[in-house]
């Protein structure tokens, strides 16, 4: 039975907010969490250590835009399905940092799935290479 009332959510991270949450983080920890004032998200983030953070800032001034390709990715695979939506609504829940690469990790809001974004550092930008379920 699907849930009309729930909707896959577009722009859901203020870059102000997660460059200020980025900034007060203990950057010496193996493992950072970013989270919202109002606790809309919470992120753990690791790996910053294999990354300049000046690099890492430059991602996350566009993590808005890459969250917003992984939702349209859901919504197509939700319109092309015959399952209800609550399959396809995901949240950020972590972020994994490598020398050229990050990878964002997604689980359901309402049904035990994962799902995987790639984003690749090339030619001094972040470009999204891949989303796909885990």
């Amino acid at each position: 039975m699907t849930n009309r009332n729930l909707l896959i959510k577009f722009n859901r991270f203020s870059v102000n907010e997660v460059l200020a949450e980025w900034e007060k983080a203990d950057k010496s920890k193996e493992v950072v969490v970013l989270e919202s004032a109002n606790s809309d998200w919470s992120i753990e983030v690791d790996g910053i250590q294999n990354i300049s953070h000046q690099v890492f800032e430059t991602f996350l001034f566009k993590l808005d835009e890459f969250d917003n390709e992984v939702q349209l990715f859901c919504k197509e695979a939700y319109e092309k399905s015959n399952y209800g939506i609550e399959n396809y609504l995901v949240t950020l829940e972590w972020i994994s940092v490598l020398e050229n690469s990050i990878t964002m990790g997604y689980w359901g809001d309402h049904v035990n799935v994962e799902l995987r974004a790639v984003i690749e550092y090339e030619n001094g930008g972040w470009k999204q290479k891949e989303i796909y379920y885990q």
